[in-house]
């Protein structure tokens, strides 16, 4: 669990900065999951696949390497990032 030591005569005040600007991050991050998933969505729709069936076979090399398929896998990429961005985060706001 992450620990935050803030010592010194402005320390509510400093905690308050880092607060709001968790907040401010983790409102950044999940407008930033909802495109993601947005994009997931479209191209799962218009494959027939969802994305961590076609990451998979991505992965394996068993699609090729359409830029397409390159793309989808960088959504794909950026949405587990962007998730565990916000995991990480939440955790250390609820340490503040």
């Amino acid at each position: 669990m992450p620990q935050v030591n803030i010592q010194g005569k402005a320390t509510d005040h400093i905690q308050s900065f880092i607060k709001i600007g968790i907040e401010n991050q983790l409102r950044i991050i999940s407008f930033g999951i909802s495109k993601t998933k947005r994009k997931l969505e479209f191209l799962e729709k218009e494959a027939g696949m969802d994305s961590s069936n076609f990451y998979r076979q991505f992965m394996e090399g068993r699609l090729g390497d359409d830029l397409k398929f390159i793309k989808w896998a960088g959504e794909y990429e950026t949405l587990e990032h962007l998730e565990e961005d916000q995991r990480e985060l939440q955790e250390f706001n609820r340490c503040l």
